[in-house]
């Protein structure tokens, strides 16, 4: 368990430092860091849908599309701060209000509260469904 703290500890303080202006880091190599960060969780999840049977399994039949739900919210998130849509299409009308980042922000904490929901959902589904003493991981 340590090991899995320090390389976590090790990533986030390696993705902080990427964001320091001095240090001139290409604008990429930022982006390309949170995609990786983002995409350390499928691996995990298909693993997890696949040991349980995908959607023959009731909680992963009613969690996984909560996953991809996420995903796809922090997906479009991602999408609208990289195109720089709307500000984009038209140049100088979006610097207040409305802006691609303030948009990505506003993704970001639908997303969070759409994971909140999900979490949520899981403690009822496990408060009405306990584990079964025999239960096996196949």
């Amino acid at each position: 368990m340590i090991y899995v703290d320090y390389r976590l500890n090790h990533a986030c303080a390696n993705t902080m430092v990427l964001q320091i202006p001095s240090l001139g880091i290409n604008d990429n190599v930022k982006i390309s860091t949170f995609v990786c960060w983002a995409a350390y969780g499928v691996v995990p999840t298909f693993h997890w849908a696949n040991s349980l049977g995908w959607f023959e399994s009731p909680v992963v039949a009613l969690l996984l599309p909560r996953v991809l739900g996420m995903y796809f919210i922090s997906g479009s998130a991602f999408l609208i701060y990289i195109t720089k849509i709307p500000e984009r299409w038209a140049a100088g009308k979006f610097d207040y209000f409305g802006h691609s980042h303030q948009w990505w922000h506003l993704f970001v904490v639908g997303a969070l509260y759409y994971w909140h929901n999900t979490g949520m959902i899981y403690v009822d589904y496990r408060l009405n469904h306990a584990c079964a003493n025999s239960m096996r991981i196949p």
